[in-house]
Order: C-alpha cells, then structure tokens, then sequence
C-alpha cells in the first residue's frame, strides 16, 4: 500500500508532494556526480556547474520540507493539546455521570427507605375502613393517601373529645375527693367531740359517787382525790392468759430467729474461701523462693585437636570467662561435643554425670575450632543462619598443658563475652525492674556476685539507653499475636496488592522461627480513599529535599484512628498494626522531614512505611498503579519483619537470627517466671487484706498449678533447658492470671461493709425493733414479778 494511501490529511500532503521532489533532485543530483552514467558530460568545468545548480536547488527543497516538517510537528503539538483538552471534557463530563449516577443510587436508596419505612400512623388504631366510610360517605371517591389524612384527622378528633370528656371527670373526681375528705374531717371532730363529752361525764359521774362515799366514810378529802386521780392514770390490769399468750408470742419469734432463721441466714451469706499457700506466694514475689539463673552450655568441636590439649584450653577459657564474669546470674559453662554423645545414664564424664536425653540443657552455641597456617592472629566468624562460631587460629597458638592463660583462651573467652554482653544487660535490667536481685541473699559473697544494678552502671550508656528503648517499644508476651497488614491510599489506585505472595516470603519464615516462643495469626485489608485526620497536620513541601515532608513530632497524629478500619484486638491475643500507605501522586515523594525516612514504629502498637511509587511504575504521574506486585511490595515488608523483631523485644545483635531468638526465648522465660510471682504476691495480699473476698476452689486450684510451674520452670532455667522453662512459665503466667482475675473475687473488691449495712439495715430495722421492745419489756416484767414474789 502506497504512502499516499495511508496519508489521507489534507495537511500532510504537501509534505509529501516536497518529499517525492527532494527525492528526485537527490537522484539527479546523483546522476551527475557519477562518473560512469551515460549523460556525464565530457567538459569538467560544466559538470561542476550544473552539480553546483542542482545542489542549490536541493538546499531549497530541503529548507522547505525542513519548515513543512516545522509545521507538521506544531500542528501535531496543537492536535495533542486539543485532544488532551477533549480528554479532559470527556473525563470531567464522565466524573459527572458517575456522580449523577451515584445520586441516582442514593435517591433510588432513600425512595426505597422510605417507602419501607414503619411510619407511626400504621401502628395507630383507627377504626376500620368499612365503618369510616360508612359515618363519612363523601370520602368513598378519594384516594388512599387522602382517605389516610380524614382518617387520622377524624381519630384525632375523637380522641380530643375523650380527652376533654376525661378532664371533665377528672376534675368531678377532685371535687368528690376534697368533699369526702372535708366530710371526714367533720366525723374526726365528731369523735373528739364525743370522747370530750365522755371524759365530763365520767368526771362528773365519779364527783357524784365520791360526794356519797364522803358522806358514809370518815376518808380525808385529800386522800380521796388522790386515789381518784391515780385510778384515772392507771391503766387497767391485764388478763393473765393475755400476758401468757403475748409471752408465747415474743419466745416463738425469738426461738424461730435463733434456731432457725440465723443459721439459714449464716449458711446463706457465709462467704467460701479455699486455704492459699499465702507465705509460699509471698516468697515467689519475693524472690526467696527461686533466683533465675541462667547457665548457658556452649560445645566446643576440636577435630584437629588431641583429647589433652583440648581439654586444657576448654579448662583455660573457663577460668578467663569466670574471671571476666560479673554477673553470677548470668554465666556460660563450656563442654566438648563429645562429651554429649557419651553413653550411659550417671556415667562421668571428666566430673560431671550425663544426665538423661530429656534433661539435657540446651545448646546455646556451638565453637568449632579451625586451624590455618597463614594466619598471624586468630579470628571468629558467626553463622547468619545457624548457632555456631567459627574460630579460626594458626596452629602455634595451641597452647601447652603447661600454659595457665594462653592467647587463644582469652581470646575465645572474650569472643564469647563480646557474643553475650547485650543479653546479660537485657536480663540484668529486667531482674532489675522486678527487685529479684536485691532480695536475693542466699547466694554467696563474691568478687563475681554482683547486683543487676552494678551490672547496668558498668555497660556503656549507648548500650544501655538502646536496651531501655527496645524494651519500653516492645510488646507484652503473648502466647499469639495477630498481625494485621493494612494498604491505606487517599484515592482508588492501588486497589490491590500481591500481599499473600509478600508474606510467604518475606514473612511467613520469620514466623516460622518463632514458632517454639509465639503463635502467630496473619490478617490484610485493602482500604481506598484513607484521608488523614481532620486535626492532623498536613504534608509539607520541602524545596531542599524535593519531598512532601512529615515532621518528626506530628507522626503520632499520621494514623486516623477514627476513620481507618483498624482493629484493636483480634481474638484473646494482641494485635500488631503494620500500615502500608502509599500517598497520592500529588504528593510524592513523601518522608519524614528530620531523617528522610519512610518508616517508623509506633511502640506496643506496630509500624508504618510509606510506599513512594517510582516513576518506572507512574508514567504519566496522573495515578498510583492499579496492583502492587511482589517486587514493588519488597521493601515494605523487609521493613515490616525489622519492625516485628523490634516490637515482639528480640535483641539487636549479633547477626544471627537463630541466636537471637535464643536470646529471646531466656528473656520471655525470665519475663514470664518474675511476672507470674509477682501476680501471685498481689493476690497474697489481696487475699489478706480483704478478709470478706471469696476465694472459689479453681482459685486454689490455678494457684497450685502455678507454683508447681513456677518450681519446674526455675529447675529448667537452672539446668539451662530453656525451651522447657518458657513453656512452664507460660503455663504459670497464664494459671497466674485467671486466678488473680476470678469474676467472684474482682466483684467482692469493690462491695465494702458499708454496702452489707446499707442492705442490711432496711431489711431488718422494721422487723427487729418491736421483736427487741417486746423482749426487753418481758425481761423488765419477769424481773418485777421476781421481785415483788420476794
């Protein structure tokens, strides 16, 4: 197909037409300058004259496809413009529809709400249609809507009626009471009336009788009157059988509430509490009890050495690493490799039994000796991925038997101090923090038997300050932890990512070897249009950097705790947050302004990292890629595993990993022995100090279950097997918190005695007053019977 074909703009001819021209006089242009062509002229002088004119003439056809080119490019130029502006009047028209789209919805949402809304007139009885229509026979044509409205307006009617017809009676009902009460005032001063009217005539029938006894009798008047008055003060004597019956009365009661109602009402309200071992556990909180020790084994391979001098330079280490010793909680005890392999249960082995398979301590490291020849000092590497030390040596510094510090020896013995100092901090702050160390006395006085706190003050304050950070950021220990891996973008690109692949790879092994320690469970979500909080500051842009910047103070505000879907907790166990969030284009790059970083951790919470597309993956830098793949995900989640180590409090050094986690299995052990004593001496005391606490029987039974953890998990710790330790003083931490949590016994803490008088005394104030009266006056009555008998 010709070009000619293919090119149908108008614009774009002319172009062509000086195209095919300049291509013709190139070809004639060629044709004289080619000495072999038929038509070259003989006259050489000519030939360069009419080469020189056709050569001219090409310039200009080639100045003018030059400027025919020139235009072509504007016009194109403009086209683009145009067609970008047309581009941006379609996008704009279709963000339109979809937004009139999206008010169709929400309108076509709120006609169906309320067309399905339960309105109140529904529910209103009205009477039935039949019978409206039958009172109101003009409504029969109207429509229901209508018919609805006469309808309540005619209930609303009638119901005004009832009303005022019910005020009416109201109000005839308070003339009738105020009239009965008036009439029963009337009859109460008819009453004091007549006794009035009584008591004179008593009075008067009384002066009458005694005007006729004066008469017959010799009596002084005085003495008369005096009998008379007290005969009027004097109640009348009781009827025996009445003063026997009310004492059979008041002994019946009496006799119910003692022998009946107070020992059901004892039964009832007697409060149980299980018998606690309270001194046991007061000592486990103590530290009396157990001092965490950690004797960590190391084996040593000597292949190329003989038995002897192996022996001697384990036996010389040993002494430079007591010497160079100042923590006697903490200390390494050094074996050959083959000394594990030896046979037989309780034999000796150099003085020491082999005691069973189960019981052995834990290898911490393993130190395998390698001679070279051309080396002038020794060195030492560890294995990344395993637990074993390398030290290599030229074979002259094998030390004799005769030798008591050799080179070597001190400098395996600082190799080994050097491994293990930051661990022996870490454990040393933690005994620290729980007061095991100063209540330990029966250990023995020694150069070597110092306090965690001098162990503290002699490491350098770097290492100290680090330690204290690691541990302020880390997590409580957890049996399992849930991991949740958040996308948060403020648009709608990214709306995927390939996470599941992410953390197989980058994850999913670190899990894998914290496995003896935690359990752990993985969740995702993808959330679109994550905007920052409202109070929060804005990104700024910083020139220097040619950023978007966050500074160092405004991070805590960076998570939008109200809007983004994060989840405290999944299940029982804690949950660490880590946020991927990859800002819009218009503001990227994006980092934090002091350091110019991408990262950060929030302490006992997770860690964030902000995911700056590059611009291989934002061709046009309109948008973020609609997927984020593997590749583009890998250093977030490197990221993410560094923050995991950090949060779950696994030392920062050495390299190896598996090393690490050792570390990392003693201190949880260690954590979880003194945090499970010392719940176990608060509820000691609890228990003490609130006499009226219940203590239920599954109390008493977590606390022996505890303590007898307690006992194995030191014994391990102690024999150095330290997997063994942590899964007791899991079991103990776990025994430890039920109990002190018991829902009876956290009730009964905040219910005082004043609560138990404040029930009491309303309940049985009535009742026991006149049972009381009535007691005390049948005492004074026998006791004057008693009396006037004598």
């Amino acid at each position: 197909m010709a070009v000619r074909d293919i090119v149908a703009d108008p614009s774009l001819l002319p172009v062509l037409n000086s195209s095919a021209e300049t291509r013709e006089q190139c070809e004639k242009l060629l044709a004289l300058l080619d000495p072999t062509a038929e038509s070259a002229s003989t006259n050489p002088q000519e030939a360069v004259l009419a080469a020189s004119r056709e050569q001219k003439q090409l310039f200009a056809l080639l100045a003018r496809l030059r400027g025919l080119n020139r235009d072509a490019i504007f016009r194109v130029r403009d086209t683009k413009q145009s067609t970008a502006e047309a581009r941006q009047e379609i996008d704009r028209l279709h963000l339109q529809l979809q937004n009139l789209y999206y008010e169709q919805r929400h309108l076509t949402g709120e006609i169906a709400a309320c067309d399905s809304y339960d309105h109140k007139y529904l529910s209103l009885p009205l009477i039935p249609v039949e019978e409206f229509l039958a009172l109101f026979p003009e409504h029969k044509e109207s429509d229901s809507h209508e018919l609805m409205i006469a309808r309540i307006n005619h209930e609303h009617a009638e119901r005004e009626k009832l009303e005022q017809a019910r005020q009416e009676l109201l109000k005839r009902k308070q003339a009738l009471i105020a009239e009965n009460n008036k009439r029963k005032e009337d009859l109460a001063s008819l009453d004091q009336d007549l006794e009035r009217f009584i008591d004179h005539a008593l009075v008067m029938t009384s002066k009458n009788e005694d005007s006729r006894s004066s008469q017959t009798t010799s009596t002084p008047p005085n003495d008369t009157m005096s009998s008379q008055a007290g005969a009027q003060r004097l109640p009348p004597p009781e009827n025996p059988e009445a003063v026997r019956t009310r004492f059979k009365v008041i002994a019946a009661f009496w006799a119910v509430i003692i022998f009946l109602g107070f020992p059901i009402w004892w039964k009832t309200t007697s409060i149980y509490r299980a018998r606690l071992p309270t001194q046991d556990m007061v000592d486990w909180a103590d530290g009396k009890t157990c001092r965490p020790v950690f004797p960590l084994e190391i084996r040593f391979e000597t292949p190329s050495l003989p038995e002897l001098e192996a022996h001697h330079l384990l036996r010389t280490t040993q002494h430079t690493l007591d010497d160079l010793n100042e923590f006697s909680a903490h200390h390494l005890r050094l074996k050959l490799s083959d000394e594990a392999s030896a046979p037989g249960d309780g034999e000796q082995v150099h003085g020491h039994s082999q005691p069973p398979a189960d019981r052995k301590p834990d290898t911490t490291l393993t130190v395998r000796l390698v001679p070279q020849e051309d080396l002038a000092a020794p060195r030492s590497e560890l294995h990344p991925d395993t637990t074993q030390l390398d030290v290599y040596y030229p074979p002259s510094l094998i030390p004799p038997p005769s030798a008591s510090n050799p080179p070597l020896s001190a400098y395996i013995a600082g190799e080994l101090q050097n491994l293990f100092i930051e661990e022996k901090a870490i454990i040393a702050q933690v005994l620290s923090e729980s007061n095991v160390g100063a209540a330990n006395t029966n250990a023995p006085p020694s150069a070597n038997n110092q306090q965690p706190s001098a162990i503290l003050n002699s490491i350098s304050p770097q290492l100290a300050e680090s330690i204290s950070k690691r541990l302020r950021r880390s997590m409580k220990y957890a049996e399992t932890y849930h991991l949740a891996f958040s996308l948060f973008t403020p648009g709608h690109e990214p709306s995927s990512w390939d996470v599941k692949s992410a953390v197989d790879e980058y994850i999913s092994p670190l899990l894998h070897a914290f496995a003896p320690i935690s359990n752990f469970t993985v969740d995702t979500q993808v959330q679109l249009y994550a905007t920052f909080s409202p109070t929060a500051p804005l990104p700024e842009y910083d020139e220097t950097q040619g950023a978007w910047t966050l500074k160092k103070e405004d991070l805590s505000a960076f998570i939008n705790a109200a809007e983004w879907p994060l989840s405290p907790s999944i299940g029982s166990g804690p949950t660490l947050n880590f946020i991927l969030y990859v800002p819009a284009p218009s503001q990227s790059p994006m980092v934090v302004k002091e350091s110019s970083a991408t990262s950060w951790i929030i302490p006992q919470w997770g860690g964030v990292f902000l995911l700056n597309p590059s611009e291989s993956t934002l061709p046009d830098s309109v948008s973020n890629p609609p997927r984020l793949s593997q590749e583009n995900l890998r250093p977030a989640f490197l990221t993410f595993s560094h923050q995991l180590l950090t949060l779950l409090g696994a030392p920062a050094t050495p390299a190896s990993l598996p090393f690490r986690l050792q570390t990392l299995i003693r201190i949880r052990a260690a954590t979880l022995l003194l945090s499970a004593s010392s719940t176990m001496g608060s509820l000691a005391r609890l228990t003490e100090s609130l006499p009226s606490i219940p203590i239920p029987a599954n109390v008493a039974t977590s606390v022996s279950t505890t303590l007898s953890h307690l006992a194995s998990a030191c014994e391990h710790l102690r024999e150095g097997r330290f997997h063994a330790a942590l899964a007791d003083a899991r079991v103990a931490e776990i025994e430890a918190e039920r109990s002190f949590f018991e829902k009876s016994m956290v009730g009964q803490v905040y219910f005082p005695d004043e609560h138990k008088v404040a029930v009491y005394l309303p309940l049985l104030g009535p009742i026991g007053v006149p049972l009381v009266v009535g007691l005390l006056k049948e005492v004074k009555r026998v006791v004057t019977s008693l009396k006037a008998r004598r």
